[in-house]
């Protein structure tokens, strides 16, 4: 059946069509519109002096705070065929944070303390995502004023290093071993029992063995002027004696360097514990040694830089030992290379794979921000003692 429409009814839908074509037509018009003029008024805005001074403001924020990290993250090595192997070991290595103390800063104390601790929690933050370590080794000099610290700041000390690190929720998997600046050693008769304790009463014994999944990590904390036969043995065997080193790797941890010391020392060191691997700070500098158990001489195989990302080091053999120095995270160290290591332990092959997490020159970016802000206080000199018009008519006068 078919159904006739009236003409005057389709004269009528189709005018209620261009009403709504015209309703249309002008809103888009009026966005159109409004668009415009907040853009114009935005470029007009940005072509002031204070609109400059904001956009170029954020544009260095975002360079030193976002863009720098960023670009460091870039350059690390891909490690992830190796690490999801199940033979391997992950280990975060960690050297010389050195978190400021509250004596020696001066007026701007607090400003330095938060700029370096915020550095600190980011690059760890970062390395800590990049490896999903499954242990955390801290080597040393984990305060910059522990020796002077009274037990109240020691306490305040300990309090920014867990908020860093998140030190209490990894405490299962994280070694801590003392520096210098923790407990003494770096100057003979430093080293006082007291402080020792203290470092004790926070991070454990300074002297103790751990073992997990075939590597056993052997702490210490052999000082430049102690011996090992007279001074330390007794101590280690005491840890040792009953628990026997009988894993695939043994990795040695301490502060200060033992294979570069002379064979009275190093000979009996190495014949007893028979390490793979020594693992250091103190310097802050990255270093590799290679230690010849016959010939008794060192050699430096790789020096701040690595002559490929990841550098695989053979453990199955018995005639080398190696001593890797770690270098320090803090920028306040005053050294060029800052950053990580990363650590490989393959079981299956008895190899080790290490490689650098550089993190950014910090003071690059301070010296942006103290140009930024004598750049900033120069301006509104300027437009204090001149303003707009008055320079515009001192302009017109001198042409």
């Amino acid at each position: 059946m078919l159904v006739h429409r009236h003409p005057s009814s389709e004269n009528k839908e189709s005018k209620s069509d261009m009403r709504r074509l015209q309703k249309s037509s002008k809103y888009l018009l009026n966005s159109l519109c409004i668009r415009s003029r907040f853009l114009t008024k935005f470029k007009r805005w940005m072509f002031t002096r204070y609109g400059f001074f904001i956009i170029t403001a954020t544009l260095i924020v975002f360079i030193n705070e976002i863009l720098f990290y960023e670009w460091s993250r870039f350059h690390w090595p891909n490690i992830e065929s190796l690490a999801k192997k199940s033979t391997v070991e992950k280990l975060l290595l960690v050297a010389d944070p050195q978190l400021i103390g509250e004596k020696d800063e001066g007026l701007f104390g607090l400003i330095t303390r938060k700029d370096a601790d915020r550095y600190l929690a980011k690059t760890f933050s970062q390395v800590n995502q990049y490896i999903k370590p499954d242990w955390i080794l801290f080597l040393g000099d984990i305060f910059d004023e522990g020796l002077s610290a009274t037990d109240d700041e020691f306490k305040r000390y300990f309090d920014r290093f867990d908020s860093i690190f998140q030190y209490e929720n990894r405490e299962q998997k994280c070694i801590v071993i003392p520096g210098d600046n923790d407990v003494g050693g770096e100057y003979y008769g430093d080293k006082q029992p007291i402080l020792r304790q203290r470092f004790r009463n926070y991070f454990g014994r300074t002297i103790a063995l751990y073992r997990q999944n075939n590597i056993e990590y052997l702490k210490l904390d052999i000082d430049m002027f102690e011996s090992y036969i007279d001074d330390k043995r007794a101590a280690i065997m005491e840890q040792t004696q009953n628990r026997p080193l009988s894993s695939i790797f043994r990795i040695v941890l301490n502060h200060w360097p033992l294979l570069t010391r002379s064979a009275r020392f190093v000979k009996p060191f190495i014949n007893e514990l028979e390490p793979n691997l020594i693992l250091k700070g103190d310097s802050h500098h990255f270093y590799i040694f290679a230690y010849d158990r016959i010939n008794m001489t060192n050699r430096i195989i790789a020096r701040e830089y690595l002559s490929q990302s990841i550098l695989s080091i053979d453990l199955d053999q018995k005639r080398f030992i190696y001593e890797i120095s770690v270098p320090t995270c803090s920028y306040r160290m005053g050294v060029d290379r800052i950053g990580y290591i990363v650590l490989l332990l393959d079981s299956a092959t008895k190899t080790a794979h290490l490689s650098i997490l550089s993190t950014p020159r910090r003071y690059i970016s301070l010296y942006f921000y103290a140009a930024y802000g004598i750049c900033f206080l120069i301006s509104l000199v300027l437009i204090l003692l001149f303003p707009r018009r008055s320079l515009s008519k001192w302009l017109t006068l001198n042409r």
